[in-house]
């Protein structure tokens, strides 16, 4: 079954249990593939679930906003979305899966930098880590002091 079949069914289930924090981001989500399908043609479980990845990364950064104003209803909710939404992303790289890859390409790279590195284990974990993790643990590894 299609991811999008399966978020379609999952919104069903959560409309008979009258689960309305469930609902709200299962509907949000098929809304924000129906657009992005508009522009970009039908998409595929990979293509699905770059916009899933999208969509925590917006979410998180809402979170970060919320801690800021103090605003912990709000934190509650953002943290509730992140977590359903990460039931539709593939189980996500280790902290020492990362490590071990990294090291890998530092050690088969003359003059490893930030920049192709980043890129180069972003390549191998797509979809099951995000940038600023691999980011950070590559600027911790190259001894550079993390943003």
């Amino acid at each position: 079954m299609l991811l999008t079949q399966t978020l379609t069914e999952e919104m069903k289930k959560a409309m008979k249990a009258g689960d309305q924090a469930r609902l709200t981001t299962l509907r949000l989500l098929l809304s924000e593939i129906k657009n992005f399908e508009i522009d970009h043609g039908e998409q595929d479980d990979a293509g699905v679930q770059v916009i899933v990845a999208r969509m925590i990364k917006q979410w998180r950064d809402a979170l970060n906003d919320y801690k800021a104003g103090g605003r912990e209803d709000l934190m509650q909710e953002a943290h509730d979305r992140i977590q359903l939404l990460q039931e539709f992303m593939p189980e996500q790289a280790s902290e020492e899966e990362i490590r071990k890859v990294i090291q890998e390409i530092i050690n088969k790279t003359p003059t490893p930098s930030l920049g192709p590195l980043t890129g180069q284990v972003m390549k191998q974990f797509a979809g099951k880590t995000d940038g600023a993790t691999v980011s950070n643990l590559v600027r911790q590894m190259l001894g550079q002091t993390p943003s």
